[in-house]
């Protein structure tokens, strides 16, 4: 009789702990419910129910709990577009989506991640992997790709992505051909209208190679602070920073160029600007080798030939007209050390003096050519990198 009672007992534990879990899951199923309604709400604008208020948000960046960045969407929405929800947004109204995608997609979605095929893992390349970006409304005039983690093959010796490339077409900026290492790097690209904007990238299978990529898609509004003005590929801001050239990296390239030499790790036929932002209260600017590094201005010239006397020092400067194929433009520069202008606005070679200027607005023009053999004038350039010049905006 006892054993029996017990075991009554036992089913009604049972029977009531059901009951509980059917009774919160119920209950969570309303709350979800009653997001969705107030969601739809906040995104339609429509009254489903008198006892709801209409609420709204905008589709603003939000964080993560990781070190992406996602977009404030109505859970649905995120769910349409196949995002991943990773907290809340709009004090509890919305959701923080992140939208990622891969080859052959479309996106016109702010905050879009385009990465590799298994990404983070290497790619071993194939056919050529693209997306295509629209406008996610008509106020958008700018789109800002960030290379947070870019490693492709390194160009040929004479600079052409001959391997793997990244090509941006449709906009109404001239993107130039990149490859090798760009991680960190940041262009900025005019919407054309309502054309779309392709980024294409070619991954060469026959080559085998540790590439990947991961790229953030930013689309800026016409009034937002951080766009970039018209002209300038890439756009830094604050008082003081570093300016990598495309591909700028210390180790030199492994493969020879066409005159069976070390060849170049910069890009050839380079032609764009770099503006850095004047912050209130600067007036004026200087620019100086990133310290510690020999080969942090190496544009022409044979670096394997010089020395540690002359290479990344004013020995290995040169400027106008000795630049005639490869060069920095800093207009109307002074040498910092002496105030005496410099008279020349060119500036390459393997070494730089550093300088200032008040020229406004601050910008730097990047030239290279296509060809980096010798000439009836002039050596082949040898194992040149690039540059790494660090800037300082000074106090009015």
């Amino acid at each position: 009789m006892m054993a029996y009672r017990g075991s009554l007992v036992v089913i009604a534990a049972i029977l009531i702990t059901v009951a509980a879990v059917s009774l919160y899951n119920e209950e969570n199923e309303k709350e979800q419910y009653k997001d969705d309604l107030l969601e739809d709400n906040s995104r339609k604008g429509k009254i489903l129910f008198p006892f709801l208020s209409i609420v709204r948000f905008a589709n603003t960046e939000c964080s993560t709990t990781g070190t992406m960045r996602g977009t404030c969407l109505a859970r649905r929405e995120c769910h349409n577009l196949n995002g991943t929800i990773t907290g809340n947004c709009a004090s509890r109204r919305g959701r923080c989506c992140v939208v990622t995608r891969g080859c052959g997609s479309t996106t016109n979605v702010n905050n879009t991640y385009f990465t590799s095929p298994g990404y983070p893992s290497a790619y071993a390349g194939g056919a050529a992997c693209s997306i295509t970006v629209y406008r996610c409304n008509s106020n958008i005039c700018q789109l800002r790709i960030d290379f947070l983690d870019m490693v492709l093959a390194q160009p040929d010796g004479d600079g052409n992505c001959a391997t793997d490339s990244v090509t941006v077409t449709g906009g109404n900026t001239v993107v130039p051909t990149i490859c090798g290492d760009n991680t960190g790097q940041t262009i900025f690209v005019d919407f054309n209208g309502n054309a779309a904007i392709t980024i294409t990238i070619t991954a060469t299978a026959s080559t085998t190679f540790a590439r990947r990529w991961n790229m953030k898609l930013v689309q800026l509004g016409c009034d937002c602070p951080g766009i970039a003005p018209n002209g300038c590929l890439q756009y830094y801001t604050g008082t003081s920073g570093t300016i990598n050239s495309f591909n700028y990296g210390s180790a030199a390239n492994t493969v020879l160029s066409s005159s069976l030499v070390t060849g170049t790790r910069q890009m050839a036929n380079l032609n764009y600007g770099i503006c850095i932002r004047m912050e209130a209260g600067y007036c004026g600017i200087q620019y100086s080798q990133s310290a510690n590094d020999v080969y942090s201005f190496t544009i022409s010239g044979d670096v394997e030939g010089a020395d540690n006397t002359v290479l990344g020092t004013s020995l290995g400067a040169s400027n106008d007209g000795a630049c005639s194929t490869d060069y920095v433009i800093i207009p109307n520069p002074t040498v910092t050390a002496t105030g005496v202008a410099v008279g020349a606005d060119r500036f390459c070679g393997i070494g730089f003096v550093s300088v200032q200027t008040t020229a406004k607005p601050f910008v730097i023009y990047v030239v290279t050519n296509g060809d980096e053999g010798a000439t009836a004038t002039s050596p082949p350039d040898i194992g040149n990198r690039g540059f790494s010049l660090a800037y300082s905006e000074i106090a009015c």
